[in-house]
């Protein structure tokens, strides 16, 4: 499949030196070396690309390393990744960016591409000598897990966005609305007798943050949205021609607060899981196009961090190894989307985003996603190769799994 363009049937590849040589289509021959062949129930797809999710090296290596989220990114059809910046030290100097590159790259598994703290130490404080950081190759700023409060700070990175064309990415809440709560105001937060978060926590600085970027003629990207109100205010700067684009991640596709009554830590991510109409006022952006991009935010966590009450446990799940599965039933088989336009959602939005440009034509690099639409699967934690097993998902069924990843000279087959 060729995003925005024809699906591919029957299809094969010829792959030399890691460059895409033919694409066989039907019963045309390939010089009789065909590399690998597809099922009838089998796509190709340019490999996946996820723009943001957490490596957790260096710092919290308990929880993942860059190889073993690199090889569950890999399971899951994303031949690259871009990995935030809250590790321990954060990724805000050149050096440390070097570091996370050469250890993707023995690794040898999904490449890496770095999104570098906006603020030293992602203390929101003082900017990182972001013309330094563009040099060494970062593809994004955030200092995601902490929001840029300070709007002076905000104001000034989006200044740099505009000169040098990378995006802002900011996690959009006003701590001062979100502080003490527990999951999303509403009936569950008050059924359980717990402190809410509303969703202006999150709408508020979504706001802010495009007026910001209305002034500046900067970039702003919105991360895991999670609201309806933010939906409309994206959707509305959009129409404004102002410079924003949008993430929202699987679990916002399919949970909802009410899945956090059984106390299930796994069920903690932030922001949090909101309502049923917020779930489906973010389908409806992916459709209008107000959200442009889906991500996994795969947060790991070892089981010493989640297996905790839930006001103590750590925020997050892993994301990589079903993403495609839930947005495949929840988008595609429910008529939201488009195989295609879902596909593109994994591969050329966030390549454009983040300017690493994935296609899938003769002479292009070989990253290619292989994925059976017909195949029925059960998440089961032996088999999740994240180091961490913090997903909500075990136990349910999907429909729709990656099979092959062609990355390189490298194939990789996924049980």
């Amino acid at each position: 499949m060729i995003p925005n363009e024809k699906v591919i049937a029957n299809a094969g590849l010829l792959i030399q030196n890691g460059i895409i040589k033919q694409i066989k289509i039907g019963r045309e021959s390939i010089e009789d070396k065909t590399v690998i062949e597809l099922t009838d129930n089998e796509y190709i797809s340019p490999g996946f690309i996820d723009m943001h999710c957490h490596l957790r090296e260096p710092g919290f290596t308990k929880s993942e390393t860059i190889a073993s989220g690199t090889l569950s990114a890999i399971c899951g059809g994303f031949c690259r990744v871009s990995c935030m910046p809250n590790t321990r030290p954060a990724l805000d100097s050149p050096k440390l960016v070097k570091l996370v590159k050469d250890k993707a790259e023995q690794a040898g598994n999904a490449l890496v591409s770095v999104i570098g703290a906006v603020t030293k130490g992602r203390k929101g404080k003082e900017l990182v000598d972001m013309e330094k950081m563009v040099e060494a190759g970062v593809v994004a700023f955030s200092d995601d897990g902490s929001p840029i409060s300070n709007p002076e700070i905000m104001r000034e990175a989006l200044l740099f966005s505009k000169k040098y064309k990378v995006p802002i990415i900011n996690h959009c809440e006003v701590l001062t609305l979100s502080a003490g709560g527990m999951l999303n105001l509403g009936y569950v937060s008050k059924k359980l007798g717990v402190k809410g978060i509303p969703d202006s926590a999150e709408s508020i600085m979504v706001l802010r943050d495009i007026l910001l970027a209305e002034q500046t003629r900067g970039w702003v990207h919105i991360a895991h949205v999670s609201t309806a109100k933010s939906v409309k205010l994206i959707q509305w700067a959009k129409k404004q021609g102002i410079k924003v684009t949008a993430e929202t991640c699987p679990h916002y596709l399919t949970l909802t607060d009410k899945d956090c009554l059984s106390l299930d830590t796994n069920y903690k991510v932030s922001p949090p899981l909101r309502t049923k109409q917020d779930v489906e006022a973010i389908k409806q952006g992916l459709v209008d196009g107000s959200i442009d991009v889906i991500a996994t935010d795969h947060a790991p966590w070892h089981r010493s961090y989640k297996q905790k009450p839930w006001s103590q446990a750590k925020s997050g799940m892993i994301g990589f190894e079903t993403a495609f599965a839930i947005g495949y039933q929840e988008l595609v088989l429910k008529k939201y989307l488009s195989l295609e336009r879902f596909i593109a959602c994994l591969t050329t939005k966030p390549a454009q985003i983040i300017n690493k440009p994935v296609q899938l034509t003769q002479g292009a690099l070989a990253s290619i996603t292989i994925f059976d639409l017909s195949k029925r699967w059960l998440v089961r934690e032996e088999d999740i190769v994240s180091k961490s097993k913090n997903s909500p998902f075990i136990g349910r069924k999907l429909k729709g799994k990656v099979t092959r990843v062609i990355l390189n000279n490298t194939i990789f087959t996924i049980n």
